[in-house]
């Protein structure tokens, strides 16, 4: 009896191996997303990451490539969600605060556009960062906005 449960278990440990193995493969890589990207097919890269997201909901990387298809898509509110979610998951670095800053510029949202450029800034952004922010602070008197 118990060979047959160390039979069993190594059975099941087989399957559920063989079957991340392929769920990954289904998804793509995120090689696979940056060359649909890099040739232009931002639907097909969107669609690797967005599967990516799926089979690797943990993975930080795969949701900050999503983001960003999803901007160049001008699906602003869905890239908003995918890079606060890449921030949640750990993505540390400015990409998902300049992308997220981006897309709530595309919406017409200043203030929540300036704070995420301001956090893009305080974790190593560039002066462009400092250029925009510049920019927003010059239209933000004129809608009403208050900033810091």
């Amino acid at each position: 009896m118990q060979r047959l449960i160390v039979l069993l278990g190594v059975a099941l440990a087989v399957a559920l191996i063989a079957a991340n193995v392929a769920i990954a493969h289904a998804a793509g890589t995120l090689a696979e997303g940056q060359q649909k990207a890099a040739a232009g097919d931002i639907k097909g890269a969107m669609e690797i990451y967005q599967d990516l997201t799926e089979a690797q909901p943990d993975s930080y990387e795969a949701f900050a490539h999503l983001g960003g298809m999803q901007l160049l898509d001008q699906r602003y509110s869905d890239a908003v969600k995918s890079f606060q979610t890449a921030i949640s998951l750990g993505d540390s670095g400015t990409r998902s605060f300049v992308g997220m800053g981006m897309a709530y510029l595309h919406m017409g949202q200043l203030g929540p556009a300036r704070a995420a450029f301001v956090e893009a800034k305080s974790r190593g952004g560039d002066a462009d960062v400092d250029d925009i922010i510049d920019w927003i602070d010059s239209r933000a008197p004129a809608q009403g906005a208050a900033h810091p």
